[in-house]
C-alpha cells in the first residue's frame, strides 16, 4: 500500500475503486505502516485554538451544508411513508383478488366512451285564462290549465315518456308499451301507458289529487326528501286518489269524473309548426277535410295562437294570406293551394 494512496484516502480524494482497495487494506492489516501515526504519537499532540471568527466561518459553513440535506431528508421520509402505505394497499388487494373466485383477467373488457346526445328541456306555461291544449312529440294530448307549466326533455320518449307538472293538466296519452308514460308533481309520480287522467298539483295546495279516467295508471311517492309517507296505488277507471299534504295522508274514492263542456280546449300554439300539421290539427277539431299539395307547402310554418271560437273560414283565411296561399271552400271542406 502506497503511502500516497493513503493521502489520499485520508484526505476523502479517492475514487471509489481506491476506496476499496485501501478499506480492504486496512481491515487485513495488523501492523500500520510506519509513517502513519500511532496512538502514543496522537497522545502527544497538543490542541491548538481557532479564532472565534474562523470559527464563525467554518460553522456557517457547515450550516449551508447541512440545511439542504435535512430539507431534502425530509422530503424523503413522507415519500418513504407513502410508498409503504402504496405497498400495503397494494398487497391488500392482490390478496382480496386472489381470494374473489369471480375474478377474471381475462374476461376484463375496456369499454370506449361513448358521446351522450345533447339534452334540451322544454317548457311550456299558460298564461291565459282558459285551458289550453298542446300535443306531445309521441302524439299524446295535453290540456294545461290557466298557470299550470309542463317541462319535457328533447329528443322525447327514448328511454321514458317523463314529464314534470306544475298546476293541473288533463293528460290523453298515446300508448305504447315500451315507453312508459310518467308525470312527476310535488314528489309524487304518476306511471301509464295509454289512458286518459287528470293531475292538480298547485304550488301552494293542500292536496295533490291524480283522476283517472280511462285506463289504468300508477301512483306512488318518490320525494323521501319532503317526508312523503310511502304509498303505491293502482288506480281503476272513476278511481281518485287524494294525498294530503298537511296530514300527510293517502286516500282512494270512486269518483265519476268527466271532462265538462266549458273545459274543451279553446286556443291551439304552435311554435315553428309546419302547415302541414297546423292543418292536420284544424281538420281534428273542426271535423273538416283540408286538401292541398304537399309540394305547396313545403319549408312553410306557423308561430302563434288560433282561437277556436274563431271560423274555420277566418282561421284559413288568416293563414292562407300570411303564406301567400290561396283558400278555396269544396262541397267536402277546403283546398288550399299556390
Amino acid at each position: 500500500m502506497s503511502k500516497e494512496l493513503l493521502d489520499k484516502y485520508f484526505k476523502g480524494q479517492c475514487s471509489p475503486e481506491e476506496k476499496l482497495v485501501v478499506n480492504k487494506f486496512l481491515k487485513q492489516a495488523n501492523d500500520l505502516p510506519e509513517y502513519l501515526l500511532d496512538k502514543n504519537e496522537w497522545d502527544e499532540v497538543t490542541a491548538s485554538n481557532i479564532s472565534s471568527e474562523k470559527t464563525e466561518e467554518m460553522f456557517d459553513a457547515v450550516k449551508k451544508q447541512i440545511q439542504p440535506h435535512a430539507y431534502k431528508l425530509g422530503w424523503m421520509k413522507k415519500i418513504s411513508a407513502a410508498a409503504v402505505i402504496l405497498a400495503l394497499l397494494s398487497i391488500g388487494l392482490w390478496k382480496v383478488n386472489q381470494n374473489s373466485t369471480d375474478f377474471s383477467p381475462v374476461n376484463i373488457q375496456v369499454q370506449p366512451l361513448q358521446k351522450t346526445a345533447s339534452v334540451y328541456w322544454k317548457s311550456i306555461v299558460n298564461y291565459t285564462d282558459y285551458s289550453q291544449e298542446i300535443k306531445l312529440p309521441d302524439h299524446s294530448i295535453v290540456k294545461i290549465y290557466p298557470g299550470g307549466e309542463l317541462r319535457y326533455t328533447l329528443p322525447f320518449g327514448k328511454d321514458k315518456r317523463e314529464l314534470y307538472l306544475k298546476g293541473k293538466s288533463f293528460f290523453q296519452v298515446t300508448k305504447d308499451k315500451v315507453h312508459p308514460f310518467v308525470v312527476y308533481a310535488n314528489g309524487i309520480s304518476t306511471t301509464a301507458l295509454g289512458t286518459s287522467f287528470t293531475i292538480t298539483a298547485l304550488e301552494k295546495g293542500k292536496f295533490i289529487k291524480v283522476q283517472l279516467h280511462t285506463g289504468k295508471v300508477w301512483v306512488k311517492n318518490i320525494d323521501s326528501a319532503h317526508q312523503i309517507m310511502h304509498f303505491s296505488k293502482i288506480l281503476l277507471p272513476g278511481n281518485e286518489l287524494v294525498y294530503n299534504l298537511r296530514l300527510n295522508k293517502v286516500k282512494v274514492s270512486e269518483s265519476r269524473i268527466e271532462i265538462r263542456q266549458d273545459d274543451k280546449i279553446k286556443e291551439l300554439n304552435f311554435t315553428q309548426a309546419s302547415l302541414v300539421d297546423v292543418f292536420a290539427r284544424l281538420e281534428e277539431h273542426y271535423r273538416v277535410k283540408i286538401k292541398y299539395r304537399a309540394d305547396d307547402l313545403k319549408e312553410m310554418s306557423f308561430t302563434g295562437s288560433l282561437k277556436l271560437t274563431t271560423s274555420i273560414d277566418t282561421i284559413l283565411e288568416e293563414i292562407a294570406e300570411l303564406n301567400k296561399l290561396k283558400q278555396t271552400k269544396t262541397n267536402d271542406g277546403y283546398l288550399i293551394s299556390k
